[in-house]
Order: C-alpha cells, then sequence, then structure tokens
C-alpha cells in the first residue's frame, strides 16, 4: 500500500508536501529552540544582573545616607546639639519649645529624603524613645546583625522594620551609648529598601533577593527558600562575582565594598515556566504555519490532480474503445495542450479504424470476386459439356427450355456489379440451376419455398447455387435426392434455409475442413476443397456481421443437412452489431 501511494502523483505531492512542511516546522523548532535557549538565558541573566544592580545600588545609597543622618544626630551634630539643649533645658517651656524645634528638625532631615522611614532617639538603659510617638518597636531595633561597623555606626543586614505599623523591607543604621550631657542615647535610622517579597503576589518581586555575609552564610532573603544562618557557598569567581546554575536555582552574585554578597536569581521551575511559555507560542506559530501549508498543499494537489485524473480516465476510456471528444477547456495551459493531444490521437484512432474497416470490405470483395471468377468457369465448362452431352442425343425439344436456363443462370453470375440479391431471386436461380443439373444428372430435388415478404429481405448473392452444386456433386448417394426448403420462423425472427442430401455423409476431419476460415488459394491445391460452401459462410459473416449462422450435421451413412439463418432485417443486424 505505501509503494502504491508513493508511485502515484497524487501520493507523491502529498509526500513531497508533507516533508517540505515537516522539515520546514522541525528546522524552525531547532533554530528556536537554539535561540530561545541563548536568549532566554542571556535574557535572564541580564534582567537578574539588572535587579540585582538597582538593588544594591539603593542599598549603597541608603547606607551612605544614613551614615551622612548618623553624622547630623550624633552627640556632634547639628541635630544632635539640639537634643543636648532639649535634655539641659531649665523649665519645661523652654524644653518643649526645644522639643518643637528638635522635631521640626528631624522631619527636614527625614523628608529630604523618600526612603528614609524614620529616625529615632532611644534612651539606652530603659529602651524609651525620647520622644513617645509608638512609631519603634524598642525590644527589636536592637537585635538585627551588623553587616558592617564603621566607628561607632553599626551597618545592619537587610531586615523587616522596626516600626509597630509596617513590615517593610529596610537597611538601617544604630549608634549606642552616645552622651548627650550626661544621658545616654542610642540613634536609629532606618531607610526603605526596593526589595519586595517573593514570590511575587500582588505586584512582589519575580526575583528572589539575598544578603550574606562574607562567608556565605544568609543574613537575609526576601522569600522562603532560605532561612537566616542558610548556608549558600556559592563559588564567587575572583572572590567578586558569580552567574549561572547553582542547584535548583540560578542565581547572579556580587560583592559589595562593604564586604557582604548580595545576590538575586529564580528557581529553576520559573526559568523553565517562561522557557516554556516560548515554546507554546513557538507552537503556536507553527501550527498556524502549517495550516496555510496544509492549504496551499491541498490547492496544489487539487489543481494538479483534478486535471492529471481526468486526463487518466480519458486514456482509460481510449483504451475501452471510447472515441468522443471532450471539452479541452482544462484551467491550466499544459493541460490543455494535453487533452487537445489525446482528441487528436482520438480522431486518428478513429480515420485508422474507417480506413482498416474499408480495407477489410475491399479485401473480402476481392476474395468474392475472385472466388466467383473461380467458380463461374468452372460452372460454365460443366454446362458446355451437358449441351455438347445433348447435342449428340436424338431430340431436340428440350434444348430451347435448357439454354434459356443456362442463359439466366450465365446473366446471373457475371452480374457483379450487383451487390446484393434477394431470397426471392435466390430461390428462382436456384430452381434453373436444378433444371439444368437434371438435363446431365439422374436425380430426385424438391425446392419448396413459403411464400412471404421475407423473400423480398435483402441478402448476398450466390447463396443457394454454391451449396446445392456441393449437395449434387458429393451427396446424391443411392436414393439420388436432395430436398432444398426455405421458410420464415417469424417467432425467432429469421428466414431458415435447408439442404438435405442422403449421400454418404461426412467424416469428422471434412467436418473440420469445411468449418475452417474461408481463405482461397488460387493454385488449385486441396485447400480449395469445400470452397463454395466456405464462400457462403465468409459472405454471410460479412454481410450480416455475424447475425446469420451456417450450419452442417451430418452423419455416415446417412447424408449431410446444411442450415442457414438469416436475419429478417439487415439493419437489425447492424444495430446490434
Amino acid at each position: 500500500m505505501g509503494r502504491r501511494i508513493t508511485k502515484s502523483f497524487h501520493g507523491r505531492i502529498l509526500l513531497i508536501s508533507l516533508m517540505g512542511t515537516v522539515l520546514c516546522v522541525l528546522s524552525c523548532g531547532l533554530v528556536s529552540h537554539i535561540t530561545i535557549r541563548a536568549v532566554g538565558q542571556n535574557q535572564l541573566e541580564e534582567a537578574i544582573l539588572a535587579n540585582l544592580e538597582k538593588e544594591m545600588d539603593h542599598l549603597e545609597f541608603c547606607y551612605f545616607t544614613m551614615a551622612r543622618m548618623m553624622h547630623q544626630m550624633g552627640e556632634n551634630g547639628s541635630i544632635g546639639g539640639m537634643v543636648r539643649d532639649y535634655l539641659e533645658a531649665d523649665n519645661n517651656f523652654d524644653r518643649y519649645l526645644r522639643k518643637v524645634e528638635l522635631e521640626s528638625e528631624i522631619v527636614s532631615a527625614t523628608f529630604i529624603n523618600q526612603y528614609v522611614n524614620f529616625a529615632s532617639y532611644v534612651e539606652s538603659e530603659t529602651r524609651q524613645e525620647l520622644f513617645d510617638n509608638g512609631l519603634l518597636n524598642s525590644q527589636a531595633f536592637g537585635g538585627f546583625r551588623t553587616v558592617k561597623q564603621i566607628g561607632r555606626n553599626r551597618f545592619q543586614v537587610i531586615h523587616r522594620s522596626a516600626s509597630w505599623y509596617n513590615q517593610n523591607i529596610v537597611v538601617s543604621t544604630l549608634q549606642e551609648n552616645q552622651d548627650f550631657g550626661g544621658q545616654r542615647m542610642d540613634i536609629y535610622i532606618e531607610m526603605k529598601t526596593n526589595i519586595m517579597d517573593y514570590p511575587r503576589q500582588g505586584g512582589g518581586s519575580p526575583f528572589l533577593s539575598m544578603q550574606l555575609d562574607e562567608q556565605g552564610r544568609v543574613l537575609f532573603c526576601n522569600g522562603p527558600q532560605f532561612e537566616p544562618g542558610d548556608l549558600v557557598g556559592i563559588p564567587m569567581e575572583e572572590g567578586k562575582r558569580f552567574a549561572g546554575k547553582f542547584g535548583d536555582y540560578y542565581l547572579v552574585a556580587r560583592r559589595s565594598d562593604m564586604g557582604y554578597i548580595y545576590v538575586n536569581g529564580v528557581p529553576d521551575s520559573e526559568y523553565h515556566r517562561e522557557i516554556t511559555e516560548w515554546y507554546v507560542r513557538l507552537l503556536s506559530l507553527c501550527v498556524l504555519s502549517v495550516i496555510p501549508a496544509l492549504l496551499i498543499m491541498l490547492t496544489i494537489r487539487r489543481m494538479l490532480g483534478d486535471p492529471i485524473r481526468r486526463l487518466e480516465n480519458e486514456i482509460i476510456e481510449v483504451g475501452r474503445g471510447k472515441l468522443e471528444l471532450v471539452n479541452e477547456n482544462m484551467e491550466i495551459v499544459e493541460f490543455g495542450t494535453l487533452m487537445h493531444e489525446i482528441n487528436e490521437m482520438k480522431t486518428r484512432i478513429r480515420e485508422l479504424i474507417t480506413r482498416v474497416q474499408e480495407e477489410e470490405k475491399q479485401r473480402q470483395k476481392t476474395e468474392r470476386e475472385k472466388l466467383m471468377y473461380q467458380i463461374n468457369p468452372h460452372f460454365l465448362l460443366n454446362t458446355l459439356n451437358s449441351v455438347q452431352w445433348m447435342a449428340r442425343l436424338d431430340g431436340q425439344k428440350d434444348i430451347s427450355r435448357f439454354v434459356t436456363d443456362f442463359k439466366a443462370i450465365l446473366a446471373y453470375n457475371l452480374g457483379k456489379e450487383e451487390k446484393s440479391s434477394t431470397l426471392r431471386t435466390e430461390a428462382a436461380i436456384a430452381e434453373k440451376y436444378i433444371s439444368l443439373q437434371k438435363q446431365r444428372y439422374d436425380f430426385d430435388a424438391s425446392l419448396e419455398v413459403e411464400e412471404g415478404d421475407y423473400l423480398d429481405v435483402e441478402t448476398i448473392r450466390m447463396l443457394l447455387q454454391p451449396m446445392i452444386e456441393n449437395a449434387l456433386r458429393y451427396g446424391l448417394g443411392e436414393p439420388g435426392r436432395v430436398d432444398i426448403r426455405i421458410f420464415h420462423d417469424v417467432l425467432r425472427g429469421y428466414a431458415v434455409i435447408t439442404i438435405q442430401d442422403y449421400g454418404n455423409g461426412l467424416c469428422r476431419e471434412k467436418l473440420e475442413e469445411l468449418n475452417r476460415p474461408f481463405r482461397y488459394e488460387g493454385n488449385g491445391k486441396e485447400e480449395n476443397a469445400g470452397i463454395g460452401l466456405r464462400y457462403v459462410r465468409h459472405c454471410l459473416e460479412g454481410f450480416y456481421g455475424g447475425r446469420a449462422s451456417l450450419t452442417i450435421n451430418s452423419e455416415l451413412g446417412k447424408g449431410t443437412k446444411v442450415t442457414i439463418l438469416i436475419p429478417m432485417r439487415r439493419e437489425e443486424a447492424e444495430q446490434g452489431d
């Protein structure tokens, strides 16, 4: 079945189109796969690196800003001097005025930068805010790990805000035990980072953000994947950077000037989810590309396949003998040209058939004329011998009638310009022929002709005479009798002719010889034996197109019977043929 499909035109178009489509899809898929992998990884690394640099820059900015603010708020700073004046005030009114000024200055200092969450003074021993505004969780602010100690400034790790009112991700700076006129104060400053929680929920970050100490232990993680104190152990290249797959994550890490390691990354599942989305888009693109390709393939198959199928059917019909001309409009010039050639071939075949038929008719006519010239001289010689024999006899009363019959038969036999005769004429000539032969041979002959219009039906010439001559020459035998009967079989629509003799009959070999196809040999060989009977059969076949029949029934010692069936109308025979 597979070989049959690949050998057909439609099958090959389908196979080539499918192979082309599959190769295009595979090529597109391979290139896209390589591109997606390369671009996806590069884009992912660039996106992570860009986010890491943005977050690190902001952290550095926060630490620098808090260091500057801490200088202002310290015991030797401008705001710190105002705190000292506030604490050393002699009366409540001065204290109030100085408090208002101090609060205004702190607000101004924090208002300059929008990322400052708040700044506060806390008594070192009692852990009470200098101005009890209820913002600071005094039990939490001092418990964060230090990422860097510069002088008395403790820069703390990324953590959740120490405020009672929010859980922002912040960084902070702490100075402890600052002396403000005999009273010890801790200074705490907190700034908001641009780090969001992971996983992404309600506008969260798509990246995992971590702060590690110099040994690679987790100080902070914005997601639940890592806990503070977990050892990550990222292999930093040259001690400063790393980018690539690490465990179940894709990470980018940088070491800051403050000594800590800052990390951004995504889990492998997130990375593969992005890749999967790209592949889904690619698959959708391939499907959308295949649909037009299939439509084009079906269009080409129909555009080429239908005309070829039509040409194939026409060639098959020609093989079956159907030679009618067909419409040459095939919508495609090349196929129209082929159909025109097929029509030309049909025309030439019909002309050839007509020519062959005409040549065959001419050949049959020539053969019949040859036979006529063979039969007629033989008949004339016999007749002349009879005339010579009768002339020797005494008594001339039958000579006039004999010569009259002879002249009628001779005129009929020599009338070759006529192509056909009728049963009535054939019966009349047969009667004259029997009369002539009775002048020479001693035999009885009966000729029974049923009267009717069927006798005027057209038939071949020399139908009965050769058959009667054969019966007289070879079938008289002891009884010396020949019975000839012509009648109309109305039920079957045939004219029936029977010629019965009562001679010695025919053996099987002779019957086979008489049933052989007609072939005249002009050299007088034995192959011309039975030529009259075979001539009649040959003429019947040509004249009636196979509808007439001649059969011979013979039995040794009992005689021979020849039966001829002739269709009543020649037109019926030709239409049936």
